[in-house]
């Protein structure tokens, strides 16, 4: 049996990192939750989202379980974006295919993400602020024999992370760090 090299899952850690990367925020952020819920491995966006979508009132949240933004709806969701939320921050969340050691880690960073880039696709890339998650290494074809429990505990510490950085970056005071809030 083959025991994989999962990192320890720190929610603090990844809002903190959040926080950097949003700054202070007028107005709350959209969550663009990217990917398939029939692939086991392509589904932390639409587990995020999930998650969200009963937590983030104020937030807007696009892509979740029951309505997915794939590479088939990614354009529309991104015009959908631009005319209804003008002028807000994007939060782009995605799985990710990486090496061995990146498996189970979660990165964030400022800037955008290209979707569907493991798979070939060319997709736009979005997000002022990009999550991604590293499921599973080698090629594309192993996002459908991923765990769903690393999935599952990788959404989960997104979601949380998210919810922690929205909330202190949208509340803190210009003097306090979004940092010491969380």
């Amino acid at each position: 049996m083959r025991k994989e090299n999962v990192k320890p899952i720190s929610p603090n850690r990844t809002a903190a990192d959040l926080c950097d990367a949003l700054g202070s925020l007028r107005r709350p952020p959209v969550v663009l939750c990217i990917g398939s819920d029939r692939v086991t491995g392509d589904c932390i966006g639409p587990l995020v989202g999930h998650m969200l979508s009963s937590r983030l009132h104020d937030c807007a949240v696009l892509g979740t379980l029951k309505e997915p933004i794939t590479a088939l709806n990614l354009a529309d969701a991104v015009l959908t974006i631009k005319r209804s939320y003008a002028g807000r921050k994007i939060i782009a969340v995605d799985s990710c295919v990486g090496e061995i050691d990146e498996l189970g880690t979660v990165r964030v960073k400022k800037g955008s993400l290209r979707p569907g880039l493991a798979c070939g696709k060319s997709l736009p890339k979005v997000g002022d602020v990009s999550i991604t998650a590293t499921v599973t290494t080698g090629s594309s074809d192993n996002l459908y024999s991923v765990r769903l429990g690393l999935v599952y505990a990788l959404a989960a510490e997104i979601a949380d992370a998210l919810a922690l950085a929205i909330e202190a970056s949208v509340r803190k005071p210009s003097s306090r760090s979004c940092v010491s809030l969380i």
